[in-house]
């Protein structure tokens, strides 16, 4: 693969971060700082925006007993098993909060630029490197999914460890098999974490023939035929590992029957929200500087770059069109969150893009743009109904300083109506989201709590039915949706029994109300 003295011989504005002045300690310093800053930059105002409905679903699954998480994946979400076991273990050794949910998140995207940086520097130098790292940490996707409690960022971890382990391995003489082994492990965790991680392998198989075909013209064709044997053991035995999973997954496919058939407007998918999600002149940016970046490589043809693009060209552009293909032939797959792993390959040529700048001031510069024009996004993404208009932090902090106000002693019952958009659950996952100010409450609707079943969900009476279990209570809290309004039916039932509304509360997407008698 590309040497010191190759790079060194192009005289590249590359060559001198690859030459060998620059000491490990530097190095390894570099990969501290992005990651540092990525983890802070990522969890910082995390806490701000309210919980939605795909994070409830963790918080439901990962904190309900094991027994009850193995009965649940038998119908639903197998596919995010791994995850939720993991978070399991988490919440057992720091407990549930909304900021411990989405903590681990914010670890992982820091854990994921660091990587970025060793693997840049693998690829074309320490700067190009640092460079990307830092770019990594500014993408829009990125910001958003280190407030996400979903598998995205450890999946993008995971991608970019696998990566490096795929390099690693191609690289070790061809008497070692150990970095194939390493490779097939995190292959395999890597797709139990996130399914579509598989697309991630189809693409490393692609950058194996380009790393074969560069080993043949180097004269080294056997140590070439050799490496993608092993390459091709390596994914084909993380590819079978993964059959079960997938098998289950597709037979509980049902649960993303909401994602459309591709149409026109895939195509500002895939160019913006992807990767630059609520930002058009940031994603202008970084493909105009991935543009810039496949042009000087392709011009200049020199092996660092060379090699760094048989990396980062099919990890961008290999999941999505297998993905989107599949999406238009067979079953609707593609949503643009799911190719969130893929954000790293983009990265790196950004990072390419900015190292070829004559100048350091130059690239600081560039990086100065790109912070500008992350960060109408990265505030946006801070808010409180930042997530699907969701407002349950307010319903529940609303409830909690109203409680505080009423005498001890006090019996009050809670009537959940559905919750917008989802009509699976109801408005109780406010309550299992935003446990504390819900303590006391006598949940009157609930017939079957979630984790008694084989479903994610908990059942409940209909609202036309709970009236006659409101005997002991003085006060009753109605908390529903907005677009399926349960007040009408829930006042006319509760004043059959006395009560008559105290006060109202509208929140987006929820409606609270309080009945006193």
């Amino acid at each position: 693969m590309t040497t010191t003295a190759a790079a060194t011989a192009t005289g590249s504005p590359l060559a001198a971060v690859r030459a060998p002045g620059a000491r490990p300690a530097r190095r390894t310093l570099d990969a501290l700082i992005v990651g540092v800053v990525g983890a802070a930059l990522a969890f910082a105002f995390s806490w701000v925006p309210s919980l939605w409905y795909d994070e409830s679903a963790t918080v439901v699954s990962a904190t309900r007993s094991w027994s009850a998480l193995a009965r649940m994946l038998t119908t639903v979400d197998i596919v995010h098993a791994t995850y939720y076991a993991g978070m399991h273990v988490w919440f057992d050794l720091v407990g549930y909060t909304p900021t411990t949910l989405r903590l681990p998140s914010a670890l992982a995207t820091g854990a994921a630029a660091a990587l970025i940086v060793v693997l840049g520097r693998m690829l074309a130098g320490r700067r190009v490197g640092f460079l990307a790292g830092v770019a990594f940490c500014l993408f829009p996707r990125v910001t958003w999914m280190g407030t996400e409690g979903r598998s995205f960022a450890v999946g993008t971890l995971l991608a970019v460890a696998m990566t490096i382990a795929y390099l690693r391995a191609w690289r070790a003489p061809t008497r070692s098999r150990r970095g194939w082994v390493v490779y097939a492990a995190l292959a395999i965790l890597g797709t139990a974490v996130f399914l579509y991680l598989a697309l991630l392998v189809v693409a490393h198989a692609v950058t194996a023939l380009a790393c074969a075909r560069r080993d043949r013209l180097a004269g080294e064709a056997k140590g070439g035929r050799i490496r993608l044997l092993r390459s091709a053991v390596s994914a084909g035995i993380a590819l079978v590992a993964v059959v079960p999973l997938a098998a289950e997954a597709s037979r509980q496919s049902g649960q993303i029957h909401w994602i459309p058939r591709p149409s026109v407007h895939t195509v500002a998918e895939v160019l913006q929200t992807q990767w630059f999600i609520g930002s058009p002149g940031f994603a202008v940016a970084a493909w105009t500087a991935v543009v810039v970046a496949v042009a000087l490589i392709l011009r200049s043809r020199r092996p660092a770059g060379l090699e760094l693009l048989g990396v980062a060209l099919p990890w961008m552009l290999v999941p999505t069109v297998l993905l989107v293909a599949e999406s238009v032939v067979h079953s609707p797959m593609y949503s643009p969150r799911y190719l969130t792993f893929a954000a790293p390959g983009a990265a790196l040529l950004v990072g390419y893009a900015l190292a070829a700048l004559p100048r350091r001031r130059l690239a600081a510069a560039a990086l100065a743009v790109l912070v500008v024009l992350s960060a109408p996004t990265y505030v946006a993404q801070r808010q409180v109904t930042a997530k699907d208009s969701s407002a349950w932090n307010q319903v529940a902090a609303l409830i909690a300083t109203q409680r505080s106000l009423e005498p001890a002693g006090v019996v009050s019952d809670v009537v959940y109506g559905p919750v917008d958009r989802h009509p699976l659950t109801s408005s109780r996952v406010i309550a299992q989201t935003y446990p504390t100010a819900f303590v006391g409450l006598d949940d009157i609707t609930l017939k079957t709590p979630g984790d008694r079943t084989d479903h994610m969900w908990s059942t409940q009476y209909p609202l036309s039915a709970v009236v006659g279990k409101t005997v002991a209570a003085r006060d009753v809290w109605l908390v529903t949706g907005t677009s399926a309004d349960q007040r009408p039916l829930v006042t006319k039932e509760l004043a059959a029994a006395g009560f008559h509304i105290d006060g109202q509360w509208h929140f987006s997407r929820t409606n609270v109300v309080h009945y006193v008698r």
